[in-house]
Order: C-alpha cells, then sequence, then structure tokens
C-alpha cells in the first residue's frame, strides 16, 4: 500500500512507519523535523499539518494513495493555573484543523478514484474526561465524533474512514505525565497494533484492550458517577 503518514518523526509516527515499512509498504513521512524524517524508512515530505497550502501541495504531490495516516498532534496537561486561550488554540490548530487540512487535501481523490483509506489517530481519551486533559481530550473527542460522521457519510462511495484509540503509549508526549499511566505500552506494540488493524481494513483500532474497555466502560458511567470518579483522580494529582 502507498500510505502517508503525518506526524512521522517521533512516537507513535517514527514507530508506525519502521513496522509498515518491515511490511513491504510504499511509505511518504510528514512532519516538521526534516532531519528525524531523514532518519526513517520512506520518502520525507517535511510540512506543517497547520499550513493548510503545504498539506495540500504534499497530498498532490502523492496522490494516488491507498492510506492516509494521519497521526500528527500535540498535548500539553491542563491545570487551573495553566488554564489559557493560547493553550487551547495550539491543540485546536495541530489537532483538529491539522487533521482536518489533511482529509481535505486526500478525500477528493479518493472519492473520484472510488478508494482509499483514512486513518486518524485519536485517543481513548476521547472516550471520556480525565484531569488535566481539558484541552486534548477535548481535541481527541472531536476526532472520534468526526471520524464516525465521516464514515457514515462516505458509506458506499469506495473510502473507508477508521478512527485509532491509543492508550498510554512512551512517547515525548506522555513524558509530561506526573502520574502513573495504568496499562503503559512501547510504541513499538502501539507500531504492531495499527499496521495489523490498517492490513485489516477495521474501522476502529483501540488498543491496548483494558484501556480502550477501561475507559468506555468510563464514559458509559451515570453523570454522577463519572463526576466522582473524575474529581477523585483529580485530587490525587494535586497531592
Amino acid at each position: 500500500m502507498r500510505i502517508w503518514i503525518t506526524g512521522a518523526s517521533t512516537g507513535i509516527g517514527a514507530a508506525a512507519a519502521r513496522e509498515l515499512a518491515r511490511r513491504g509498504h510504499e511509505l511518504f513521512l510528514t512532519a516538521r523535523s526534516a532531519d528525524k524524517l531523514a532518519e526513517l524508512p520512506g520518502t520525507p515530505k517535511p510540512g506543517d499539518v497547520t499550513d493548510r497550502v503545504a498539506i495540500h501541495r504534499i497530498a498532490a504531490e502523492l496522490a494516488p494513495l491507498d492510506v492516509a495516516l494521519l497521526g500528527a498532534g500535540t498535548y500539553v496537561p491542563v491545570t487551573p493555573e495553566t488554564f489559557s486561550a493560547e493553550l487551547f488554540r495550539d491543540h485546536l490548530e495541530v489537532n483538529v484543523m491539522g487533521t482536518v487540512h489533511c482529509i481535505e487535501a486526500v478525500l477528493p481523490d479518493m472519492l473520484r478514484r472510488r478508494a482509499g483509506r483514512i486513518a486518524v489517530v485519536a485517543s481513548v481519551t476521547g472516550f471520556a474526561a480525565l484531569p488535566r486533559a481539558e484541552a486534548y481530550g477535548a481535541t481527541k473527542a472531536f476526532l472520534i465524533s468526526m471520524c464516525d460522521s465521516l464514515r457514515a457519510d462516505l458509506d458506499g462511495t469506495g473510502v473507508a474512514v477508521t478512527v485509532i484509540n491509543p492508550g498510554y503509549v512512551r512517547t515525548p508526549l506522555t513524558a509530561q505525565n506526573e502520574f502513573r499511566m495504568p496499562f503503559l505500552i512501547e510504541p513499538e506494540e502501539a507500531a504492531r497494533a495499527i499496521a495489523n488493524g490498517l492490513e485489516r481494513g477495521r474501522p476502529e483500532i483501540s488498543f491496548p484492550l483494558p484501556a480502550a474497555l477501561a475507559m468506555k466502560l468510563f464514559g458509559a458511567l451515570p453523570g454522577r458517577l463519572a463526576r466522582r470518579y473524575t474529581a477523585r483522580v483529580a485530587r490525587g494529582l494535586r497531592r
């Protein structure tokens, strides 16, 4: 498959590039760091997902694509003391609008060919609210909802949508967390889960299973119970 990976320079994106290359797929890698991309298997296509014009140019050069694996994202923990519009704006520009720019760029060609898959990296955090995830979690919930709606609207067109929901993965972003991360996995394990899911054409890839199930169950709790649990976790983080 011809696969375009955004957010490919570090973390899950870099691990996914190595795993998918090992399986023989043709890769095109986009991130802001050209130096880091050059160290990975695949053709570097440096760019910033927040730059709509640049992303459209890259997508036009790469067409036709079998898969657009859209993983560029940012995360900064939020506290009452750091709560700011600028922090939220950064998350929205990268996590939400950066993903939208990429979908906007690849979708017309996929529709014309009646083929292709859009795979968006969201997070199990999008299933339920967690402390310190006011910005990150909200953007990931947006991506999950957007993917579910887009999948329905694309039914019968030949274009598929996959939403990828990782739990805690050891990356430079999660290294910011000062709490014990349950069910923490390595990027290589995340990459294998993503590669397996893409090759099988799954509409949802959520991992590790215990984290995904726990967050889905948490999200299904009655409001009062969910609020009590979230508040208790938040108090623990403040100690």
